[in-house]
């Protein structure tokens, strides 16, 4: 049981609901415990706090103060030379791994000194352990003298003191650590082997949560800086825990392989997502500019008010140059990884056209095999019309013409008697005649005659030899029949002026 009246350091989350950050509290003699420090991590999702740690002490009530910082960066594992892995690995060689540093600085400032906390690995008789040293003598000695200022501080000096002080554990299956004060020897030669003083404790570590100073054994250390040492014990157990006690991906930020669907290597997420992940950025709504209407301004009028010049774009990468492998890994695995993408996206466009030059052929085929058959169609119709219009036409023409009539036959007139014929004349458009028809006198005077036509004898109003005109022989209508000399009894047919 630890006594409540020691001074007792408690790790607490933070009181900004800050994740990354924690708050020390400080509580002594059985009082409440009070803020005394404040421990602050970079932010996992920057830039600069990929593949390293580094944990920062400052004052809880005065934030720009820094008592001491720490920042670790490991080593990697060299690449693999088998094509197996390689193959394995989708064509690019397996990431490095970090390697567990064995050691780790501590960097004070005011005075400025560093410290290195080494560890030592356990052993088959001893547990593992980790130790580091202070200067006994750590502020200058008064003086007026120019000379004495020109020289460097004690904590610098290879021949200041120094005062020995070791982390190990409590036992070998606890995670309880205790801070000792490496005891001195009491040979003359140096040598610890025999004749040592036991060890001194200073701190213990308890849970990994609380850091408990045994203040009653800091009278027995001879040094000049015991508000250094009070920061390096808590800097150096915070380190501890995280570092050899916690899992070594998350302490050091490292970003898992981001894993591959298919041949090509395609993500589920888009380019720029997992580019902003790999290097720690996250792209939000808020980090794209609002772009403004582009004003046209034409060359001689004057800028309007409230315009600036254009900014300059810079097209260099944002992001610094890779300081470790596992960046250098990261950058040739998104290498390889686009350049398969890019690959994949042209064999597929390349598909893609080939599919629509296929299809678009297909159709303009389809198209022209449906035109031919609309023309094979539209003759075929148009040589049936073509049939059924000239049989039509033929049916017409031998409706309208008229038969040909075989050539009759003259027959001898049956009286030695002149026949009067007188030939058919189609009646003029003239208006006809309107003088009354004349009626003939005679035996066999049934015909009217017109009266005034040429021939009649009554139309001329004249004689022969001044001779009262005799009587005209009656003939048939239109002349188509008449009385011979003779015989006034006997008519013949007058053949026809047409045929």
């Amino acid at each position: 049981m630890i006594d409540e009246n020691l001074p007792t350091f408690y790790y607490r989350p933070s009181a900004d609901s800050i994740k990354h950050d924690a708050t020390i509290y400080l509580s002594q003699y059985g009082g409440d415990a009070a803020p005394a420090y404040t421990l602050r991590h970079p932010d996992p999702i920057a830039l600069d706090s990929k593949n390293r740690y580094a944990a920062a002490l400052y004052d809880s009530y005065n934030p720009e103060i820094l008592f001491g910082e720490v920042l670790l960066i490991p080593e990697w594992t060299q690449p693999t030379l088998s094509q197996e892995e390689v193959r394995r690995n989708g064509g690019v060689p397996p990431p490095p791994q970090p390697i567990l540093p064995h050691e780790f600085a501590i960097q004070l400032y005011n005075p400025d000194q560093q410290v290195v906390v080494k560890q030592h690995p356990a052993s088959w008789n001893s547990a593992s352990y980790w130790d580091f040293d202070m200067p006994m003598q750590t502020f200058r000695q008064p003086s007026t003298s120019a000379l004495d200022r020109t020289q460097s501080d004690p904590t610098a000096s290879e021949i200041t003191p120094k005062i020995n002080f070791k982390w190990k554990k409590d036992g070998k299956l606890s995670k309880d650590l205790i801070c000792n004060l490496s005891s001195k020897s009491t040979n003359g030669d140096g040598s610890k082997r025999k004749h040592r003083e036991p060890d001194i404790p200073i701190a213990y570590f308890r849970h990994l949560r609380q850091v408990t100073v045994y203040e009653p054994n800091l009278s027995r250390v001879e040094m000049e800086d015991p508000k250094g040492l009070e920061v390096v014990l808590l800097l150096s157990a915070a380190v501890i825990r995280d570092v050899y006690f916690g899992q070594m991906k998350e302490v050091f930020n490292i970003t898992e392989t981001p894993k591959q669907n298919g041949a090509a290597g395609r993500r589920t997420s888009s380019p720029i997502g997992v580019l902003a992940a790999a290097h720690g950025r996250v792209p939000s709504s808020q980090q794209l500019p609002f772009r403004k209407p582009i004003q046209y301004i034409s060359p001689g009028s004057p800028p309007l008010p409230g315009n600036r010049p254009p900014l300059r774009v810079e097209t260099s990468d944002p992001r610094p140059p890779p300081t470790d492998p596992r960046s250098q890994w990261e950058i040739d695995v998104e290498t390889a990884r686009l350049k398969k993408q890019v690959e994949h996206e042209d064999r597929e466009r390349k598909r893609a056209e080939h599919a629509e030059t296929k299809r678009v052929k297909a159709m303009v085929e389809a198209e022209q095999k449906e035109a031919r058959r609309k023309q094979a169609d539209i003759d075929k119709e148009t040589d049936r019309l073509r049939r059924e219009y000239a049989a039509e036409q033929r049916r017409m023409e031998q409706h309208t013409q008229r038969p040909t009539l075989p050539p009759r036959q003259s027959l001898p007139p049956r009286h030695s008697a002149p026949i009067y014929q007188q030939p058919y004349q189609r009646p003029p458009s003239q208006p006809q005649y309107q003088q009354p028809y004349l009626q003939a006198s005679g035996p066999g005077g049934q015909y009217l005659q017109p009266y005034g036509l040429p021939g009649n004898p009554t139309a001329s109003g004249s004689s022969n030899n001044g001779q009262p005109a005799l009587k005209p022989k009656r003939s048939s209508f239109f002349g188509l029949r008449s009385h011979s000399d003779d015989n006034g009894q006997k008519i013949a047919k007058k053949q026809s002026s047409v045929f």
